[in-house]
């Protein structure tokens, strides 16, 4: 990915969130619990009691909020201090990209909504 294209995604508005989150990595199987810390309609952060998946990892991340789950595929685009990992959506189906939206409305402060 290249630092155009990042700098570009971190311009998007990103809110305080918090939910269970799963992120398994498609190649290997392997598991990641954690919860996310922000959620924007390009990706999340997600704090980890273990390392971080490392940068460029495809995996299918699930986070569940008051018994809604979201499922999507997404890339790890960056990790910090072995416990945070940035994941950048991709491939996210139609009904997937709803739940997103509500979650992203509920999560945006009052005032940033009415200046949009």
């Amino acid at each position: 990915m290249g630092s155009e294209t990042f700098t570009q995604k971190r311009r998007v508005v990103r809110c305080p969130f918090v939910a269970r989150a799963k992120a398994t990595d498609v190649v290997s199987g392997m598991q990641l619990d954690g919860l996310t810390t922000h959620l924007s309609p390009s990706g999340c952060c997600i704090v980890t009691r273990r390392a971080p998946f490392s940068q460029g990892t495809r995996v299918l991340v699930e986070i569940t909020k008051n018994g809604v789950s979201l499922r999507t595929h997404a890339f790890v685009v960056y990790g910090l201090k072995d416990r945070f990992m940035g994941l950048c959506f991709v491939e996210m189906p139609p009904g997937q990209a709803v739940i997103l939206a509500e979650w992203m409305k509920a999560a945006t402060p009052h005032e940033q909504q009415q200046h949009r």
